[in-house]
């Protein structure tokens, strides 16, 4: 009796749950909240990997982007002559020799970018941030001429690296004040006078400006440094919709030979966020005392 009420009662307890068919599997509707927890999910499973693997520090980071940057200005300013307006390949390298530092040097820009914009993040001071990048935009302009002309003035000429990084600074610290002031109007429309769609007009509307100052005074890389810098910005830890964009702004508004740049993808997905040792001033110093001593190279070695 006892055996057979507990074979009864194991009957009434089991549940049957009908297995699904590949047809009904299929048939399920899948919307796009499910793809997209889907796709937040997979993203932080594979970052919380991908963390463990990143080595590269700070420091480290620079250190990179400061050795190809600086064989890349040896192939412009030994493998070049300048005359008469004109650049003309030089008898130091080859061409083929002269291509491939250039290639290397292209992976530096977008390291600086990337380091603009982690800087904006970490700075105590976003405004000696961007001041010490004018007062070096300053300092570097001589060197720069003379790597682009060899001349200390020319009419016309380029202006360097240190103006297109601190005007993408410049439109990343409004673009994030106009966004922020946004969102706090959103939250509370009737504490400020502005409505959110406006604070974010007045963004854009800065960094378009950035962009047309930087196309203007000619700086190194022009606008689309800009657009690089605000790239960094805006795709911030979301690195496949980072790729893809930094991917379609060279390949529209750039040459063949800047594509080479999206190597630096490499070692910034392998930045651990980690400071490493100091030496601030020693990586805005470097800039101009490179160009100089390369500059000293062509002018008495060569």
């Amino acid at each position: 009796m006892n055996n057979k009420d507990a074979s009864s009662n194991k009957d009434t307890n089991t549940i049957d749950t009908p297995k699904k068919s590949f047809g009904d599997i299929m048939s399920t509707q899948i919307t796009f909240s499910d793809i997209k927890n889907g796709y937040n999910k997979a993203t932080s499973t594979i970052a919380s990997y991908w963390s463990k693997v990143q080595f590269i520090n700070t420091f480290m980071l620079k250190l990179i982007a400061i050795i190809v940057m600086t064989i890349d200005h040896t192939g412009h300013m030994l493998g070049i002559d300048y005359i008469n307006g004109r650049n003309y390949l030089s008898d130091t390298f080859t061409y083929d020799q002269y291509i491939m530092l250039r290639t290397i040097g292209r992976i530096a820009f977008p390291i600086f970018c990337y380091l603009i914009v982690e800087g904006f993040f970490y700075t105590r001071n976003v405004w000696k941030y961007s001041g010490r990048l004018l007062v070096f935009a300053l300092i570097s302009q001589i060197p720069f001429n003379l790597m682009q002309t060899r001349e200390i003035y020319t009419p016309g000429c380029n202006t360097n690296v240190f103006f297109t990084l601190f005007f993408g600074l410049l439109a990343v610290t409004v673009l994030d004040a106009c966004i922020k002031a946004a969102k706090k109007a959103k939250e509370n429309p009737d504490y400020v006078t502005f409505s959110n769609g406006r604070y974010y007009a007045v963004g854009i509307i800065f960094a378009v400006a950035m962009m047309l100052v930087a196309e203007t005074l000619k700086t190194d890389y022009d606008s689309l440094g800009v657009i690089i810098i605000l790239l960094f910005y805006i795709f911030r830890g979301k690195p496949v919709r980072l790729f893809i964009s930094l991917y379609l702004a060279i390949y529209y508004l750039s040459t063949n030979l800047e594509m080479y740049a999206l190597y630096a993808f490499i070692p910034i997905l392998l930045h651990n966020k980690k400071k490493g040792p100091g030496l601030k001033y020693f990586f805005y110093i470097y800039y101009p005392l490179h160009i100089t001593v390369l500059f000293l190279i062509w002018k008495f070695v060569l």
